[in-house]
């Protein structure tokens, strides 16, 4: 049986990585939405090993009672294990989160639980309200069930549809509880001190941007009293419960905002751009300049900048940038925005080819568009420089490295064009962080134009990429088979729509060969290399290529991305899932460990705190 594909040596780190997305805790910068899990991990919960493999409990669907276990067994080993995989850009799933500080309230391990509510952009509301509904799980379900009782024995006729939902919330419940803790005073105190860390500027946010409703479910359970316990913004708890936000306040503000008071306001109040983004249109200039200015973080006027585009928007990036306000979008996200502001530059299209056809009027126009038509324009996006120097430092600060030699294998086939330029560029950075071999195929092999080893080397490579033919990905693997020459970790980056095979001459006789074939015939031959998968893929897909490469007894690591709408800013999650596959992954892990026994886990939770 062939060996696990996809693990390397050595530390990966995805540093750099944005924390303008909420994960749970506190963040300004809103700019993603929760997304289903794009890394397929294989994962046997029943082989959990905190001794053995301690990240596997923060990687896959791995239940309340395996992480109450997991910290009884060894408590150091599985912070030191959610430690390294935080500081290496690892977003653990948020039912991981949730459980773990569950476990933690179960166990009445203050030290652990306060110390996993201090990384505040892993752990916030969702977290919280999560672990608490699980603890309160087995009191709502003996609640139900008296329900249930009363019912059943009184004389009035009962609807059955009433019953059926009483019954449907108690099976639901049943799933939900614990085998270990509850809702307790002991963790309602836990509650509330966490809510009493919470800034104004906090509180506010959450008002602004999110949902009472969980708010108002969490004050169900702890019973919270908002003078004491809110005592930094006392409006905040009633506000949550239908309660008007203060006269004079930016909430107020805010909810108040119109098409005809936008701009006025702008000039008083720093309106998040979340908010009046839906009346971009009506924004003077000068009101797009003063969102850039005034935003928070400087990552929202990037991020949006398609639609804030203009002189005053320049002006306000470049000011902030040449005063140290720092991006802190993820490396892979900040990539894309560059080759954006490139492209508008460069005067190219930023709708792909079935965009600008399919909404062209062939009626009044037959002859069609010019999409090669170019007409450059540098004064646009005039901070391009400086901000390339600033990701030209972030892509130094990327170290992943695998097991050497490694080639990188760039789908250019036809069926790649709505992807290419993210593939590109993710193949490229894979290149220049790995310094590997970065080769591309169609119907044949062929070799990329120049190995990029830097920002601008690879922006050039997405640009100048382009897509035709089939896809024959064996063509790129036949080489190294043909010639024996080693390479110990292949990159495939691809939709694994394959469709053409290779020829290979097996003494005078053509051999026709897919992949998986040839990949057997090269591990059992030449070496048994290891198999990294970046595949963009339908939602539901599965994925050809991987599945077959399954079936042969292969186990590549696979790392998904929507082939509609590849988002980059998953690409440091997935520098951080490839540096657990690395051997001193395990060796950082035992360095976190052994501090955490001598130093305490308060302090090292804390220095990882300001270092994330």
């Amino acid at each position: 049986m062939p060996g696990r594909g996809g693990r390397g040596r050595g530390r990966g780190r995805g540093r750099g990585r944005g924390r303008g997305g909420y994960r749970g805790g506190f963040q300004q910068a809103d700019h993603t939405s929760r997304a289903p899990d794009e890394v397929e991990i294989a994962l046997a919960p029943d082989d959990l090993d905190i001794n053995g493999n301690a990240s596997s409990y923060f990687m896959g669907n791995v239940t309340f009672d395996q992480h109450f276990k997991g910290q009884e067994a060894n408590r150091d080993r599985y912070a030191a294990a959610m430690d390294v995989m935080v500081k290496n850009g690892v977003e653990i799933p948020l039912n991981a989160r949730a459980r773990s500080l569950a476990a933690a309230w179960a166990r009445n391990d203050t030290d652990l639980s306060e110390a996993l509510l201090r990384l505040k952009g892993s752990f916030g509301l969702v977290e919280v309200l999560k672990a608490v509904t699980l603890l309160d799980a087995g009191r709502c379900a003996r609640t139900v069930e008296r329900r249930i009782r009363q019912l059943q024995i009184q004389k009035t006729p009962v609807k059955s549809k009433t019953l059926g939902k009483l019954k449907s919330d108690l099976d639901n419940l049943l799933v939900l509880k614990t085998s270990a803790g509850s809702a307790s005073g002991s963790v309602s105190k836990h509650v509330k001190k966490w809510v009493q860390t919470l800034t104004a500027d906090e509180l506010e946010f959450y008002a602004l941007h999110f949902p009472t409703e969980p708010w108002k479910k969490l004050a169900d359970i702890c019973h919270f009293k908002p003078e004491k316990d809110f005592h930094m913004l006392p409006w905040f708890l009633p506000f949550c419960f239908g309660a008007s936000a203060p006269e004079g306040s930016l909430v107020l503000h805010c909810r108040n905002v119109t098409a005809e008071n936008v701009n006025d306001l702008l000039k008083e109040y720093a309106i998040p751009y979340s908010h009046i983004k839906p009346l971009t249109d009506k924004l003077t200039d000068e009101s797009k300049g003063r969102v850039a200015h005034k935003e928070v973080k400087l990552d929202t006027a990037l991020w949006y900048y398609e639609d804030l585009q203009c002189k005053e928007v320049d002006q306000a990036i470049q000011g902030r940038l040449d005063a140290g306000h720092k991006v802190t979008l993820a490396t892979g996200k900040l990539m894309e925005r560059l080759l954006v502001l490139r492209m508008i530059r460069e005067g190219i299209s930023l709708q792909s080819l079935d965009e600008i056809y399919f909404k062209w009027d062939w009626e009044r126009l037959p002859d069609g568009p010019d999409i090669f038509e170019r007409t450059p324009d540098h004064s646009k996006a005039s901070f391009f420089q400086s901000l390339l120097i600033h990701a030209e430092k972030r892509l130094q600060d990327v170290n992943l490295p695998l097991e050497a030699p490694i080639v990188v294998m760039g789908d250019a086939s036809g069926s790649m064009e709505v992807a290419i330029r993210t593939s590109s560029i993710i193949a490229g950075i894979l290149t220049a962080v790995t310094s590997a071999k970065l080769v591309f195929f169609d119907d044949e092999n062929r070799e990329a134009p120049f190995l990029p080893k830097t920002v601008e080397e690879i922006l050039n490579l997405a640009i100048s990429t382009n897509t035709g033919g089939g896809t024959t990905p064996a063509a790129s693997l036949y080489p190294f088979y043909k010639h024996k020459e080693t390479v110990k970790t292949f990159i495939v980056v691809t939709d694994e729509e394959e469709n053409g095979e290779v020829e290979v001459d097996e003494d005078g006789t053509k051999t026709k060969y897919l992949f998986s074939k040839l990949f057997k015939r090269y591990y059992e031959e030449v070496y048994p290399a290891k198999l990294v998968f970046v595949s963009f893929l339908g939602q539901t897909q599965e994925g050809q290529m991987v599945t077959e490469l399954k079936e042969a007894g292969f186990q590549p690591l696979q790392y998904k991305f929507d082939k509609n709408r590849p988002d980059l800013s998953k690409l440091d999650r997935m520098f951080g899932l490839m540096s657990t596959e690395t051997v001193t992954f395990d060796e950082e892990m035992d360095h976190v460990e052994k501090r955490i026994k001598t130093e305490g886990l308060k302090k090292v939770f804390e220095k990882l705190k300001n270092e994330t």
